[in-house]
């Protein structure tokens, strides 16, 4: 099942750059209130943390967005999705909590867009670094600035991003499985953000990143970036069954222009999820 840009939407680039500029503008706050003083709560798990500043970034980002496009549909972490329209939004104004409420500057502000059910474009903006990733069907710009990637075709030469596994009690089962993604790869890294990992797939500072439960404001920006890059994305929805609609995505691998997946370990790890209850929880 093909994952594809869609060139059909009539104001795409319009719609791009209301993105960036509301990506750009939560990014400034998270920025001038990074390492200061925050309440740190938790949701669902210890992991799955939030603060003021996620809330009030994504007030910034929906007011923006409602000004200037107000028949859409807005899906976001904090606040859930509500409007309707031909355009959905899928935002996370901080995609990586944990590292912001701790100190770490590995966090970004995440906006995919999609039309009629299609995936559009998506932004993804690192404040720290001041780099907005930008991807759509007329090419991937980082800054503004054309941006072509090509990865390392076999995986003992490869950089794999990845966050599995989880937090928690881990089964035999995962462990093994991360035993072999940790032997197979030149090497592994653990970001702790979905989307400056999918970024960096794009922009050809890793090649393969691969996710096992993630949400739509997770991963819809920087699956637009790896395909507009000339990536691949690879799903499956949470009966384990390809998916090529990133609001039904649970688990992927996402690779740069090169890489063979095929045999891979990561291939067999999203059909086989070692424990699919942890999907999307």
């Amino acid at each position: 099942m093909t994952i594809a840009l869609t060139n059909e939407c009539p104001n795409a680039a319009d719609l791009l750059a209301l993105a960036e500029r509301a990506a750009r503008t939560a990014g400034k706050y998270l920025h001038e209130h990074f390492r200061g003083q925050m309440v740190v709560d938790r949701k669902t798990r210890k992991s799955d943390v939030v603060t003021i500043h996620d809330r009030h970034a994504e007030i910034l980002i929906r007011d923006i967005i409602l000004q200037a496009a107000p028949d859409s549909c807005i899906w976001g972490e904090e606040f859930g999705a509500g409007g309707e329209g031909d355009t959905v939004w899928f935002i996370d104004p901080i995609d990586g909590t944990s590292n912001f409420a701790g100190g770490m500057p590995i966090y970004c502000v995440s906006i995919g867009i999609a039309w009629r059910g299609a995936l559009v474009g998506g932004v993804v903006y690192d404040p720290e670094r001041d780099e907005a990733f930008v991807g759509s069907p007329h090419g991937f710009f980082v800054n503004g600035q054309p941006c072509a990637e090509y990865a390392e075709i076999d995986a003992s030469n490869a950089i794999c991003l990845t966050n599995f596994p989880h937090e928690g009690a881990v089964s035999d089962q995962e462990l093994a499985a991360y035993r072999r993604v940790l032997a197979d790869f030149r090497a592994v890294r653990r970001f702790g953000s979905a989307a400056i990992a999918l970024a960096y797939v794009a922009a050809g500072r890793a090649d393969v990143c691969c996710e096992l439960s993630t949400y739509p404001w997770d991963h819809a920006a920087g699956t637009a970036l790896v395909l507009a890059s000339g990536g691949t994305v690879v799903a499956r929805n949470t009966s384990g069954l390809p998916e090529a609609d990133v609001s039904k995505f649970a688990c992927y691998v996402a690779h740069g222009k090169g890489f063979d997946l095929v045999g891979s370990v990561l291939a067999e790890l999203i059909d086989n999820v070692p424990d699919r209850s942890v999907i999307n929880a």
